[in-house]
């Protein structure tokens, strides 16, 4: 039997059948096989952990550049996860608490730029103040000026909107709309069209990217429904709608740039591309 190179490497450190099926995305049953071809005898299920930290470390693999790779459980939904204290825990939530010594306020997500990255140091609080311009991008180096915020709320944007696109204050923005007597924007108006309230919403990066500034992607349809930005990005720049669910496969958190983002054939099909490359090297 021919083995990959990163399985055996996996094998020969120790890790769990279940680990390193999640980690290379391939079945257990393969992994058991090449365990066994090898002649190396199934992990012993140890101990429970005595803590979170241990636990969570147990199910982490450090990288040479200093970032840490999860190895253990993974949702159907892409989340690294563990169970501990009669729990499901987040590992990036886990991770935070173990470098702060308190829960997060909000989700939380690396802020090293590398997607997969666990590492408690490198993770952070996107419910934190501030936080918002690590993932945004920095504000303006010009203030926003009254006139900019006039102009959006003269065109029927509501306070919220304005101060979200302008990356301002929504006080401020209800005082300038006071000041100038315009009118609050009515609940009930007819959605605008998808891509202007995609491009409206999406904020753009200095380096490329436009990530989304909530943690909900739904946006309205002028026919009363609602249509995730992220599947909206994807059936704009490929033409046809996504298959199973679509994420960003650029590395930033949040993002929907439309040439960013990846559905479920997309991702098997790099999987596969990448099975193959470490398979003949094997």
């Amino acid at each position: 039997m021919k083995i990959r190179q990163d399985l055996a490497d996996m094998l020969l450190a120790g890790h769990s059948d279940r680990a390193i099926a999640a980690h290379l995305h391939v079945d257990a049953k393969s992994v058991g096989a090449a365990r066994a071809t090898l002649g190396l005898p199934k992990v012993k299920r140890g101990k429970k952990a005595a803590s979170l930290e241990a636990s969570f470390r147990e199910r982490c693999e450090e990288t040479t550049d200093g970032h840490m790779r999860w190895i253990g459980y993974v949702s159907n939904a892409g989340t690294p996860a563990l169970r501990w204290g009669g729990r499901q825990w987040s590992a990036r939530r886990a991770a935070y608490e173990i470098q702060h010594g308190h829960p997060s306020s909000g989700r939380t997500a690396p802020g090293c730029g590398w997607r997969d990255c666990v590492a408690p140091a490198h993770v952070v609080d996107l419910g934190t103040p501030g936080r918002t311009a690590a993932f945004l991008g920095p504000r303006a180096a010009e203030p926003v000026s009254d006139e900019a915020i006039a102009e959006l709320l003269r065109a029927g944007c509501s306070q919220s909107a304005v101060a979200r696109q302008l990356r301002t204050s929504s006080t401020r923005v209800g005082e300038i709309r006071e000041r100038l007597g315009i009118p609050r924007c009515r609940p009930g108006k007819a959605p605008e069209p998808l891509d202007a309230t995609f491009r409206r919403r999406a904020v753009a990066t200095e380096d490329g990217h436009l990530v989304w500034p909530t943690s909900d992607y739904h946006i309205k349809t002028v026919e009363g429904g609602s249509v995730s930005a992220l599947r909206y990005a994807f059936q704009q720049a490929h033409g046809r709608p996504p298959v199973g669910k679509v994420f960003p496969g650029c590395g930033t958190p949040q993002c929907v740039h439309p040439d960013h983002v990846e559905d479920r054939p997309m991702r098997e099909a790099l999987n596969h591309q990448l099975a193959s490359i470490f398979g003949s090297a094997a």
